[in-house]
């Protein structure tokens, strides 16, 4: 009897592990492992490894787009530093979560520019050895010489200040978590998400950058049928949110989209629209 208890124990538990193994697989997949990806001689993407991140060789500087977090990001800073030799670096962070930011503490010494964030709102949200010591409250550019890197400050959507890098020599577009390809978005209230001014801001992008190559926050670069598809998924989910009777409909239509456990998915997204969105 006592060994039978034993075996169906043994068994609920190998069922728990592999169900948590494959849950947490694609999220640990997408934050730990890389690709790099030569666009050519001056800009490298590194996608992966948290979120995706730049590195754009100039004449008299070189620029860092993301920093991600854990081991990636001491690897990036590797390759950077290996492409750079003696050129100074500058990093730019798009917002402010720590899979695009937990890598600056390497920078040292390096000009690194964030959204207008308020500084006790960053002191309280980043830790000291990667905060940022430059803001961008409308736009900035950086001339490489071979390269000139504009810094648009968005506004809010993602979070309270979110940047888009652009690339005018390459024409490639660096919209950190404004977009994700094909994954469900994280929506965090305290870091001010905002669906329906996030709207807006996508159809921004599309209207100033549709022709441009478009690097997101997480997933494989693309063009703008990702900002249309990231468009249409924020347009059919405050649907939802306002009609109950489509969320099977709309639940259905994303459901190839990675989750993330606890964090995000269609019916995380549907909830938050309801709460902090649609008017009451």
């Amino acid at each position: 009897m006592k060994k039978k208890i034993f075996i169906s124990i043994g068994i609920v538990s190998l069922v728990i592990i592999i169900g948590t193994i494959i849950l947490f697989y694609p999220m640990a997949r997408m934050m730990t492992q890389k690709e790099i990806v030569p666009f050519d001689q001056s800009l490298t993407l590194v996608l992966g490894g948290g979120g995706n991140s730049g590195i754009i060789i100039g004449d008299n500087a070189v620029v860092v787009i993301d920093t991600k977090m854990m081991g990636s990001s001491e690897d990036l800073y590797k390759l950077a530093k290996e492409k750079a030799g003696q050129k100074p670096i500058v990093v730019i962070n798009t917002h402010y979560h720590g899979d695009h930011i937990k890598g600056n503490k390497f920078f040292k010494g390096s000009r690194i520019y964030i959204g207008s964030y308020e500084k006790e709102f960053l002191q309280n949200n980043i830790d000291a050895e990667n905060q940022p010591t430059d803001f961008v409250k409308d736009s900035l550019l950086i001339d490489l010489g071979n390269e000139k890197v504009h810094l648009y400050n968005l506004g809010q959507a993602h979070t309270f200040n979110d940047l888009v890098v652009y690339l005018s020599n390459h024409n490639v577009l660096f919209t950190g978590d404004l977009i994700f390809n094909r994954v469900n978005p994280v929506l965090k209230e305290e870091s001010g998400a905002k669906v329906s001014k996030w709207i807006h801001v996508l159809d921004t992008i599309l209207s100033r950058w549709g022709n441009s190559i478009i690097v997101p926050g997480h997933g494989k670069a693309g063009d703008k049928e990702m900002v249309v598809t990231m468009r249409q998924y924020f347009i059919d989910l405050t649907s939802a949110a306002m009609d109950p009777t489509k969320e099977n409909q709309f639940g259905e239509k994303y459901k190839d989209w990675m989750k993330l456990p606890s964090m995000s998915s269609p019916e995380k997204t549907i909830e938050y629209i309801k709460m902090y969105d649609v008017k009451k």
